[in-house]
């Protein structure tokens, strides 16, 4: 396999799949077909990162099995090489809130399983500054702090928009103040963060591997669960199955005071998904060609403000149409 070959193809093909931070291309190679992934163009960091992909896989081998295979990594460009897992993603399978497959929960469960007891020693080292082990209210104090980060990105139109649609300027403050209070000790363990339909594929074995290492953090384990259920859009018995899957799949002290850990986090997701697709959706709002796209979107951010404002301490969105009015003007000042 001759990698910068690849590489130098995989640049100039128009079908890669484009996810939030990286290209992935399928070639095709004398040992059969693997996955280039290149780094995308996009300058706007919306999650929280620790270590390299490619540090991540090598160290996870021995230990998660569910995880793709790291076939090459060239550091200087930042490009990998995976094998090509050949299957389907899950949200093909089971869109946003059907069942997901019982293989899924099954192998869900044991992902969590494996990724609780990769030992700390087989990871890349942390840096000095990154929470103890155990400390979850500073733990989520680095996510709350992304938040923030996300949410002064701005410029007067944009912060109009915020304004406009009763986003804080420090939407954190009460989450901030309920993880000091509701966080217990827990020890911190592998968490992907980045768990969802789309990073999942059921292989043609019947067995499922769970794609996109590039978020994986060292940090309470509350959190990956969270995470996934926030992101899934599952049904109420699959919530159920995953939650007691991951109470079987937890040491007893990751699932110390675990149900407040969960509320908190989830509450979480809900800010910060406002905050980030406030700009997001924004901007498919103006964009949309028709105005039923334009009402749907903006009746999805709609949702999104209605669910997340009272954890910022606020008061209801505006209407759905003073919402598509607003992102318009926003986006058209934005391009003056």
């Amino acid at each position: 396999m001759d990698a910068t070959a690849l590489y130098a193809e995989a640049l100039t093909r128009e079908d890669a799949l484009a996810g939030f931070y990286n290209r992935n291309v399928r070639m095709e190679t004398d040992s059969g077909p693997v996955l280039v992934r290149i780094p995308g163009s996009r300058s706007e960091q919306m999650d929280l990162t620790l270590w390299s992909e490619p540090a991540v896989l090598e160290a996870i081998r021995p230990y998660v099995s569910p995880a793709p295979r790291l076939l090459h990594a060239d550091r200087k460009r930042r490009f990998q090489i995976h094998e090509f897992v050949e299957g389907r993603r899950v949200d093909e399978v089971a869109q946003g809130g059907k069942p997901l497959p019982d293989v899924v929960l099954d192998r869900v469960e044991q992902l969590f399983r494996e990724m609780l007891r990769v030992p700390s020693s087989a990871l890349p080292p942390v840096p000095a500054d990154w929470p103890a082990d155990g400390d979850t209210p500073a733990f989520a104090g680095l996510l709350l702090d992304l938040v923030r980060e996300i949410r002064s990105r701005t410029d007067a139109e944009l912060e109009s928009f915020y304004a406009m649609l009763g986003v804080p300027a420090d939407p954190c403050g009460p989450l901030e103040e309920r993880a000091a209070r509701e966080l217990a000790e827990r020890p911190f363990g592998l968490l992907h963060a980045d768990i969802h339909r789309k990073n999942m594929i059921i292989t043609e074995r019947a067995d499922v591997v769970f794609l996109d290492w590039e978020l994986a953090l060292w940090g309470d384990p509350v959190y990956d669960l969270a995470d996934l259920l926030h992101k899934s859009s599952c049904t109420t018995a699959d919530r159920q199955r995953i939650v007691t899957g991951w109470t079987r799949a937890a040491p007893a002290e990751c699932r110390r005071a675990w149900q407040p850990g969960l509320a908190f986090y989830l509450a979480y997701e809900e800010m910060k998904s406002a905050v980030v697709d406030t700009v997001r959706w924004g901007r498919r709002i103006a964009r949309a060609e028709t105005a039923p796209e334009r009402r749907g979107l903006a009746e999805e951010l709609r949702a999104k403000l209605v669910a997340a404002y009272p954890q910022w301490g606020g008061g209801p969105p505006p209407p759905v149409a003073e919402i598509e009015d607003a992102a318009t003007v926003w986006l058209g000042r934005a391009r003056q």
